[in-house]
Parts: C-alpha cells; structure tokens; sequence
C-alpha cells in the first residue's frame, strides 16, 4: 500500500480552498486544514507535513512570523516546501517572503490546472488532466470477471478517474483499455481501485484507479499524449 502523503493548508477561505481540492481529494493525501496560522504553528511543532499551502497574508498574524516560526531548526517542518497562495494584487508582497521560509508563490486567480501542476511538483504526483474517452474494463472479481463500458474523466500519469454507478472495493484490480485520439492502437494495462466519489465533494461518481502496469509501449503513448493536453 502506498504511503499517503500530509498535506496542510492554512488560512485559505473554503471557495478559494475549491480550487486545489479536486487534486487533493484523493486517497493518497491526508489534507487538514486551519484557517489561522496560530492553530497551524501547534501542528507543525509535532508533525512532519510535506507540504504547507497558506494564504497570504495571514488573518491572524504577520507572515515573516509565521514563516520564522515554521523554519525553527526543533520544527518538525523545518524542510517541507511552503506554497503561497496570494491574490494577484498581493503577489509582489508575497514573492519577497521566497528565500525568507517560502519556496514559491502562485495567484489564486491562476487556473485551476495550474495550481494542481504547483502542488503536484512539490509532492512529486502526477497532475490530472481532463479528458474524456470510452474505456473498456474488465474487473476481476474471484474467478469471475465483470466487463463494463465507461466514461473517463480525468487522467493523469499515475491513474484515472472513472464515471460509473458501479462499486467496487479499493484494491481490485482491473485490466483497462482506451484509446487516444488520432493513435490507432488502444493503451492497455492493469490499474486498482484506490478511492470512490462522494456526493457533495466530487462533480461525477464513480471510482478512481491507479495505473500498475501498461501493456506494451502504452505508456509510452500515453504520457506523450498528456504532454500535448
């Protein structure tokens, strides 16, 4: 089983949060939030995050402390990259905290794919892309098999999601076939089940998978496709 990777945001308003939460609604996150950072400092001085995601400013306390706080040499995050999220008019404010405790600073009017391609970098995760292909499924269930026709929805290097009503439990594998467009031959491989939908946090249900293997020079294809995207 993979390790699931910490993720801490702090001060960030919930529709601004919104725009990095379908990346981070996976599994293989743990996410928690604060939204000021005196409750954050608490958290950082007895656990290890990988990465911190805060708003700038702060509502409760003046960054350079915050930062100077984090990067104390007792602090269990004294390495973990901290990503600003600032308005556009406070991001020439924000990028003079770089150097100074903060690794890098995006605009939160930025598109959404590009504050997934930031974060993204700072776990070392595959960002999604939205794509949309039928893709044929054959899930193996005991001996017996189950083949379904379905739609996908967002792709990534590491997995997909999947639109369907069908449940199935994490950790079932399936052997998966799609096929790009413009590329005669379909991308075939085996992926498990890591994550389910749910209603009110996700725009389309189904299941998402993570790739475990490809068949041939699929992922080859495949990842030179995602490029283009």
């Amino acid at each position: 089983m993979k390790k699931r990777r910490n993720v801490l945001v702090i001060g960030v308003s919930p529709a601004e949060f919104g725009r990095v939460a379908p990346f981070l609604a996976r599994d293989a996150f743990d996410v928690d939030r604060f939204p000021s950072g005196t409750g954050a400092l608490e958290l950082t001085a007895h656990v290890a995050i990988e990465v911190l995601l805060v708003r700038y400013p702060l509502p409760d306390m003046d960054l350079g402390v915050f930062l100077q706080a984090v990067r104390q040499p007792e602090s269990k995050c004294l390495k973990s990259p901290i990503l600003l999220l600032a308005a556009a008019e406070e991001a020439g404010e924000a990028e003079a905290y770089i150097g100074r405790g903060a690794n890098r600073v995006l605009q939160l009017e930025d598109a959404e794919e590009s504050l997934q391609e930031a974060v993204s970098a700072l776990l070392a995760v595959a960002p999604r892309k939205h794509a949309r292909f039928l893709a044929r499924m054959e899930i193996k269930l005991g001996g017996a098999k189950d083949m379904i026709l379905c739609q996908t929805e967002n792709l990534s290097a590491s997995g997909m999601l999947i639109r369907t009503e069908r449940r199935y439990d994490k950790g079932t594998r399936i052997d998966f076939e799609f096929s790009l467009p413009e590329d005669p031959r379909p991308i075939t491989g085996v992926a498990e089940v890591v994550r389910h939908t749910m209603v009110g946090r996700d725009d389309v249900g189904g299941i998402g998978v993570c790739f475990l293997s490809f068949g041939g020079d699929s992922q080859r294809r495949f990842e030179s496709y995602l490029q283009q995207l």
